[in-house]
């Protein structure tokens, strides 16, 4: 599965997007960077980006919804044959190439988050990936991208470096994303004009190399009732919504319902009502949004891997828009669970 048109990297503004509802900003994570976990960090490169020439966005009016739709359907580019493509080991050096290009993008991601210039990671983004995003050019993902600022990436792996048929290149990458989400890809390559830019981002399981993982399975739920309302829910396979704390834990979301659903990872001021997430009794700036998995389509299962989370109070909820225009959250899609510290 490629998450792409959602990407990980950009979950925060959507996020945000999400809750274009007025329920909360970026303001509760900018400027959240990663702390130690485990496994370590790759050591830090500094940024080299060729930077983007001078250009403007596209014109549209975005506060327009068919506007934001338009954008949100745009399909990306693939590279032709791409389904059918074959992989080899990389020789000596391109495996070396590929593995700094990994490093370099990164590196330019966290400049660009901290200088408030995203065209130095823009630059070294394929038109197909910048399409996939849901760009129709680079300039309007800078434009969209200038002032909200996403946590810092840690780099804790990257290795497997492959040649395919297509002509580009892959890595396998291991990263948090913030201070405990942790994220594994496979990163498609493609050299342009003497330079390595990402071309394709696909999810691998989120399996971090710590001595101790729980997977804990939730299903997402729709019920109607005879007057036709829908519930909708997060349900624990295991019925229970205490968890011990453990060096990582896997949220298994497996969606049994029709609609399409997604699950953000939050932690509230202590004692809050989650539900004054809907109406804004809830301090945008006192919410840590800490993951989150979206787009899970029906009968899809999906996996939110989360290091070192301390024993507290998180919140699951869910603002896909439910057939009467309200977030799935306002008919019940919200859960607060416990992770409790283990004795001994």
């Amino acid at each position: 599965m490629t998450n792409d048109r959602r990407s990980t990297f950009r979950c925060v503004r959507l996020a945000a997007a999400a809750l274009a509802f007025g329920i909360f900003t970026t303001a509760g994570v900018a400027g959240v960077g990663a702390q130690d976990a485990s496994p370590e960090a790759m050591p830090a490169v500094v940024c080299d980006s060729p930077g983007l020439p001078p250009g403007t966005p596209t014109p549209m009016d975005m506060s327009s919804p068919e506007a934001a739709d338009d954008m949100s359907d745009m399909e990306a580019a693939s590279p032709e044959g791409a389904e059918e493509a074959t992989s080899s080991e990389a020789d000596e050096a391109t495996a070396a190439a590929i593995i700094g290009a990994v490093e370099n993008y990164i590196a330019c991601y966290n400049e660009g988050q901290a200088t408030g210039d995203p065209g130095l990671y823009v630059a070294l983004e394929s038109d197909a990936f910048v399409a996939s995003q849901g760009y129709a050019t680079r300039y309007d993902e800078v434009a969209n991208e200038i002032g909200s600022p996403f946590p810092t990436v840690e780099l804790l792996g990257a290795g497997t470096p492959l040649v395919w048929s297509d002509g580009r290149a892959s890595a396998d990458v291991q990263a948090l994303i913030g201070p405990h989400w942790y994220n594994e890809w496979r990163w498609f390559m493609v050299e342009q004009d003497g330079v390595w830019m990402l071309d394709e981002r696909v999810d691998l399981p989120p399996r971090p190399d710590v001595d101790f993982v729980t997977v804990n399975g939730i299903n997402l739920t729709e019920t109607t009732d005879n007057a036709g309302n829908i519930t909708y829910a997060f349900e624990s396979r295991s019925g229970s919504w205490e968890f011990p704390e453990t060096d990582a834990m896997v949220f298994n979301f497996t969606n049994t319902g029709v609609e399409p659903h997604e699950a953000l990872l939050v932690q509230l001021p202590e004692g809050a009502d989650p539900m004054g997430l809907l109406d804004g009794s809830v301090g945008f700036e006192d919410v840590t949004f800490l993951g989150g998995v979206f787009d899970i389509m029906p009968e899809e299962s999906v996996d939110l891997t989360m290091i070192d989370l301390a024993p507290g109070t998180y919140t699951l909820i869910c603002f896909f828009p439910s057939p009467d225009g309200a977030p799935h959250a306002a008919h019940g899609m919200v859960q607060q669970f416990e992770i409790v510290a283990v004795e001994g």
